[in-house]
């Protein structure tokens, strides 16, 4: 008697099936990307968007003798150069507190090193600070930011991790 013939095997989608043809990756959850797009090659923290942050013209252009007058005054002891921490806001991301240097800026090529390894001697982080009138450069050890000196709080904590401890 003759053998049967040999049966043929449908696709199971196993193993060999496929030999040859690479196998399509699965699509990756944008909740875990985010985090590393937040890095830079190094696995820094990217600096914030917003470098410097202006100060808000309230609405109707202000207009009043009282609040320009305090402005002016505001703006006068603002060219004084000060330095030190920030009373009652702490950086929640490295925990430390924020540090204002008023009568700078920082310089656009300061990064995350810079902050870890310098923060909070301000001899040290001078090194990067410009002077400019009316401005605040803030920063903790793992963000920073320059504001004009009449900027809200919230808007220069805006996008980092600093919040109010009192």
């Amino acid at each position: 008697p003759a053998p049967p013939p040999p049966a043929q095997a449908e696709a199971s989608g196993w193993d060999s099936d496929d030999e040859g043809a690479p196998a399509p990756a699965p699509p990756a959850p944008a909740a875990l990307l985010a985090p590393l797009q937040s890095l830079d090659p190094c696995g820094a923290p990217m600096p914030p968007p917003e470098a410097f942050v202006a100060a808000q013209v309230p609405p109707g252009g202000g207009g009043d003798d009282l609040a320009d007058l305090v402005g002016e005054v505001m703006s006068a002891d603002a060219d004084s150069t000060w330095h030190g921490m920030v009373e009652g806001f702490h950086c929640t991301g490295c925990d430390f507190q924020v540090m204002r240097c008023d009568g700078y800026v920082w310089a656009g090529d300061v990064d995350y090193m810079f902050f870890r390894n310098n923060y909070p001697t301000f001899e040290k982080l001078r090194r990067r600070l410009v002077r400019q009138q009316s401005c605040s450069a803030y920063c903790c050890q793992c963000s920073w930011k320059s504001a004009h000196i009449g900027a809200a709080w919230r808007d220069v904590s805006e996008g980092l991790r600093w919040r109010s401890v009192n």
